[in-house]
């Protein structure tokens, strides 16, 4: 089944990287459209990934033009050679009755060399990439440029040698290592680059290739060890919400016992623990997006060096030192560290729980045997006085100095 424009569009914005695709978004945004087309709106174009793009651009533009702002935009952006993939797959892919310039047809229309002989044959240069007024010729028509195509020689190789601009029809094998770029013969031999470091542009990509691996795995260590505390965090903080909410129904099982009396000093003892919880889970939370930009930048240098793997070794040259000097300074996602405040709290909770139980169990029995000596020496009386009979003065002294003294201890929790 043959491939529609769509399905062209589709393949070559798969090809970009994850930055890239980043700038063609961007400069999509800022480029001008015809028209009687409308644009596509800044959030969906921000949110869009390769198929949702290809989907937008062919439902606000059509095919024929979504093909045309394509690759206005992706030589805009530098990657003209998705771009000539692109416009060879969009050329091959029309019927011959539109592949064609409307005025350039058989006899009258016939290429020579390439070139159109017909003077009125006027190709859209959106189409094309190549600036041309109304009358000349059109090395652009892509019926002249597919057979000019076919009748080259060269068009059989599948991807050309990038040729030395300065010296004609000489390869750039070479790369020199002080002007850190590609070169040809001529220009190694030439006064430019004497006593340079020059070698084979194969054994310096394969050396760099060396390096991209090394930093993978260093960086894809980071990345496993960034999960590791991401991981050994979570544990941590659900441990501690765990033991405060373990604390809050202990205390309040035990509050229970004498609710009418400690409703007040409930309400204070409980609220600690929920703000140690809540503090908790803010740590939480802010450690969990720290570790998680960390994370995110590892990808996105991965996701790069992954890319640059997996290219020829002339776009492998390209920015190799500045995207490894980035994988090397890239920092080291951050350790979990449990917060000293916390763990003071903690223990003091602790701490304040288990003088709580024993304040209470000491304020029942207490209260229930005064309450009982009430009862039996002095039935008329009711709880009224209960405040001032609860805490003995004997309570004030020895080893279960303030013990009675809840409402106190409640307070400053």
């Amino acid at each position: 089944m043959a491939k529609t424009p769509s399905d062209h569009l589709l393949s070559t914005l798969e090809e970009l990287v994850p930055y890239d695709f980043e700038k063609f978004k961007f400069k999509l945004q800022n480029t001008s459209v015809q028209k009687e087309h409308s644009r596509i709106p800044r959030s969906q174009i921000q949110r869009a990934r390769p198929v949702k793009m290809a989907t937008l651009l062919v439902t606000y533009y059509g095919e024929e033009y979504a093909v045309q702002l394509t690759l206005q935009v992706l030589r805009a952006i530098n990657q003209r050679l998705l771009a000539e993939e692109l416009h060879r797959a969009a050329i091959q892919g029309r019927p011959p009755d539109t592949a064609a310039s409307p005025r350039c047809h058989a006899q009258e229309g016939d290429p020579v060399d390439g070139t159109c002989v017909r003077d009125s044959c006027s190709f859209p240069e959106a189409v094309s990439g190549h600036p041309q007024a109304s009358g000349s010729r059109s090395p652009g028509c892509p019926r002249c440029q597919d057979s000019h195509e076919r009748k080259s020689p060269g068009s059989l190789s599948p991807q050309p040698l990038p040729q030395c601009k300065r010296h004609l029809k000489q390869v750039q094998l070479l790369f020199c290592e002080d002007h850190d770029e590609p070169i040809c013969l001529i220009c190694s031999l030439s006064q430019e680059h004497q006593g340079h470091r020059v070698r084979p542009i194969e054994e310096v990509a394969l050396e760099h290739k060396k390096k991209i691996q090394k930093q993978l795995e260093h960086l894809k260590k980071l990345r496993k060890s960034g999960e590791e505390q991401r991981s050994y965090g979570e544990e941590k903080a659900v441990s501690f919400l765990k033991q405060t909410e373990a604390l809050k129904q202990r205390v309040q099982r035990k509050l229970e016992q004498v609710y009418y009396f400690l409703e007040q000093q409930e309400h204070f003892f409980v609220a600690s623990l929920e703000d140690v919880g809540q503090m908790v889970g803010q740590i939480r939370k802010a450690y969990d997006t720290r570790v998680s930009q960390d994370i995110a930048l590892l990808d996105a240098l991965i996701g790069e060096l992954e890319a640059k793997e997996c290219q020829s070794e002339w776009e492998l040259l390209q920015d190799i030192g500045d995207i490894l000097h980035r994988a090397k300074t890239v920092p080291v996602p951050e350790k979990w560290t449990t917060p000293q405040e916390i763990k003071q709290k903690i223990q003091l909770l602790h701490q304040k729980s288990e003088f709580v139980e024993k304040s209470t169990k000491y304020f029942s029995e207490t209260l229930r045997s005064e309450m009982e000596m009430f009862n039996d020496h002095s039935p008329q009386h009711g709880l009224g006085s209960w405040e001032e009979r609860i805490i003995p003065q004997h309570s004030m002294q020895g080893p279960k100095q303030g013990v009675p003294c809840l409402f106190l201890v409640v307070r400053t929790v």
